[in-house]
Formats: structure tokens, C-alpha cells, sequence
């Protein structure tokens, strides 16, 4: 009985060390965000044209980003306050270059057009999250700080620096 005992005891002692090394050497931690507006139509504001999915911003548009070799642009829409230049500043030096930044001002032509229509914003978010295909990332409020903890998140597993 005494042997048994043992054997079993072992055999429980053994068993979550070969489950570790097993998911350690053959076991893959990937996460991966899913862009927006694949699967599901978006709520579209009248005057919009018709949306074909998988949703992808123009390449016109594209083109007239800031793009380096960065694989992702923030988009900011209006003039931040005060809280939204804070986290605004975060993001740029918590991901280190890894994301550009433009912000579209209500100043500037087709802002509405741009806003609801291209990168199919709806009140109360004003930033987009864009990679270089022109798929849509993520959409966020500039101001909330969940928010942009989400952003950050979100951002370090697209560019894989988690």
C-alpha cells in the first residue's frame, strides 16, 4: 500500500512539471487583435456611400498619411483638451515611435466627410488606430484613460512587443 502511495504521489508531483515543460517547448503565446468592420456592416451616417466588407480606408487617403516604416497611425480628430493631450503624449512615449500621429482638425477640408464617412467614426470616439493595409484597428476617445490603456494594449499586440 506504502508503494502505491508513493507512486501515485510522485506521479502528481511529475505531472504539472511535464504539462510546463511541454507548453514551454512546444506552446505558443500569440494574441491577436481583429480589425473592425470585417465581418459586421457599420452604422453609416446619410450622405455616406455604400461599404463593401471587408472595410478598407482608401488608398487615396492612405497615401496622404504620415507613414514610416511604422505599421500603425493614430488618427486624432478635432483639437485635443487638455486631458487628451496628456494621454496623447503617453501613447508616444510609452510605445516609442512605434505608432505615428496626425491629428485632423475641424479647420481642415472634408473633416466631417473624413470623420463618419472614411474612417466611420460615430460620436463619442475621436481617435482611429490604422495599420498600413488600411484596415481599421480600433477606435477610441482620446480623453478616457481605459481608453487608451486598451490603445496600448491593443497596439503592443499588433506590433508584437508584448
Amino acid at each position: 500500500m506504502k508503494g502505491t502511495k508513493a507512486i501515485l504521489l510522485f506521479l502528481a508531483f511529475l505531472l504539472p512539471i511535464l504539462i510546463f515543460l511541454f507548453l514551454k517547448y512546444f506552446g505558443k503565446n500569440e494574441f491577436a487583435v481583429a480589425p473592425l468592420f470585417v465581418t459586421e456592416m457599420p452604422e453609416m451616417q446619410s450622405g455616406c456611400g455604400p461599404v463593401t466588407l471587408p472595410y478598407h480606408v482608401q488608398d487615396s487617403v492612405l497615401a496622404a498619411l504620415p507613414w514610416k516604416q511604422d505599421s500603425l497611425i493614430l488618427i486624432v480628430f478635432g483639437q485635443p483638451d487638455k486631458e487628451a493631450t496628456t494621454q496623447l503624449k503617453r501613447i508616444a512615449e510609452e510605445v516609442e515611435g512605434g505608432i505615428q500621429q496626425k491629428i485632423i482638425t475641424e479647420a481642415e477640408p472634408n473633416f466631417v466627410s473624413l470623420k463618419k464617412c472614411t474612417f466611420l467614426l460615430q460620436e463619442p470616439f475621436d481617435l482611429v488606430l490604422v495599420d498600413k493595409k488600411g484596415t481599421i484597428r480600433g477606435q477610441y476617445i482620446a480623453s478616457d484613460r481605459e481608453d487608451i490603456d486598451r490603445l496600448l494594449t491593443e497596439a503592443a499586440i499588433i506590433l508584437k512587443k508584448y
